[in-house]
């Protein structure tokens, strides 16, 4: 007869076979909780039988979400495992299922939920932001959209939000190079010339482009000229540079003229120029004679009047009779005649042009002048023009 392995006593009965062995229906018990298993299909753990609840209670994985274990299918997340339905979003309590899930302090959050909750929010519109590009300033979070209309800088050209390399030019205006490229440059103001800009502009003859900006004030006949050519020659002689009764006749020329009559090798591109004559008679000047003031026509007015002021600083010297001077002394001091005369305007113009006296990298016009100021800095003009009559040079 068989012995149970149970109870090693002979089966006479019913008996189970399992785990290798032949049991009393009896003895063939839970490992758990003691209780006859009486089931076909039971686990096993260590090769020791129990009930399935027993085992489950035992040795499943729990729920993180209800505590109980799980017995079907499971959620992995978070470091900790999930009955499916169970595994759900913090706040609105539904379960994930195959949504993607965020996590805040070991909490998850469906994405709908965490953005409001979390997110970040706009400092200027409060909306959420989401994935959306965003900027910081001050501390502050902005969306794209209230970011560029708060700080953006707008292209003066095309009028669009500057988010890429731009370019300031001297009157504060900026704008983005692609725009730029292949427009025509004022040659008073600089300015790009565009319809947004300058409201367009004009190409002369010889070249120049001009803005309509400038073309406001532009000069285009002697008789419009020569009034600010009196002006200007007025307020240079009450600064100690007067001419006295000579007569200035002015005379308006393009590019390719002023090129063509000037005869210094240092002047690639001249805008103005004075042409004088000296009568001798034995070896001796018995006339010094101002022949007509040249100047570019179609400047505006306040260019044309530094570009007036400076002929006429030449010729001043040429009417004073000063020596023969270095074209670094004379040039410098003729650039300092446009500087006066542009002190005085008080113009967003006269303050442009000074710039470009200021920033000249010329070797004759630009180190003279910067020499010319930083000798009128140490000496009051007239002191100046005496020592440069003198000794034929700027003062140390």
């Amino acid at each position: 007869m068989t012995t149970c392995h149970g109870c090693r006593k002979q089966i006479s009965g019913d008996s189970i076979t399992a785990l290798g062995h032949t049991w009393h229906a009896g003895c063939f018990r839970c490992a758990g909780c003691g209780r006859p298993i009486g089931e076909n299909r039971f686990p096993v753990h260590e090769n020791r039988p129990y009930h399935a609840q027993c085992y489950h209670e035992r040795f499943s994985p729990r729920c993180a979400g209800c505590g109980q274990p799980i017995t079907g299918d499971a959620t992995t997340a978070l470091g900790k495992t999930w009955h499916p339905e169970h595994f759900v979003c913090a706040h609105c309590r539904r379960p994930f299922a195959d949504r993607n899930f965020c996590e805040r302090d070991g909490r998850p959050y469906c994405e709908r939920d965490y953005q409001e909750l979390f997110g970040r929010r706009c400092a200027a519109g409060k909306e959420l932001i989401g994935q959306r590009r965003f900027f910081e300033k001050d501390d502050k979070t902005y969306c794209e959209d209230h970011y560029w209309q708060l700080f953006g800088i707008r292209c003066a050209i095309g009028n669009e939000y500057l988010k890429g390399e731009y370019t300031v030019n001297g009157w504060g205006e900026t704008y983005c190079q692609a725009h730029a490229k292949g427009l025509p440059t004022c040659y008073s103001c600089q300015r790009v010339i565009c319809d947004r800009m300058t409201g367009g502009g004009v190409r002369y003859g010889d070249g120049r482009s001009m803005c309509n900006r400038c073309r406001r004030s532009a000069i285009d006949q002697a008789t419009q000229g020569q009034p600010v050519l009196l002006n200007v020659r007025k307020a240079l002689a009450r600064l100690g540079l007067d001419i006295g009764q000579v007569e200035t006749p002015l005379q308006l020329a393009d590019q390719q003229e002023l090129n063509r009559r000037s005869s210094k090798a240092y002047s690639k591109q001249p805008a103005g120029m004075a042409c004088h004559t000296a009568v001798t008679r034995n070896g001796q000047v018995i006339e010094r004679r101002v022949d007509a003031i040249l100047i570019l026509h179609g400047l505006p007015q306040e260019h044309f009047a530094a570009i007036a002021a400076h002929e006429l600083c030449h010729t001043y010297l040429f009417v004073n009779s000063f020596p023969s001077l270095e074209p670094l002394v004379e040039e410098g001091l003729c650039e300092l005649a446009s500087h006066l005369w542009l002190m005085q305007q008080k113009t967003p113009e006269a303050a442009f042009h000074l710039k470009l006296l200021e920033k000249n990298d010329d070797p004759i016009y630009g180190e003279g002048y910067r020499a010319a100021l930083r000798s009128l800095g140490r000496k009051p003009l007239s002191s100046l023009l005496a020592h440069i009559r003198r000794f034929g040079y700027l003062p140390g």
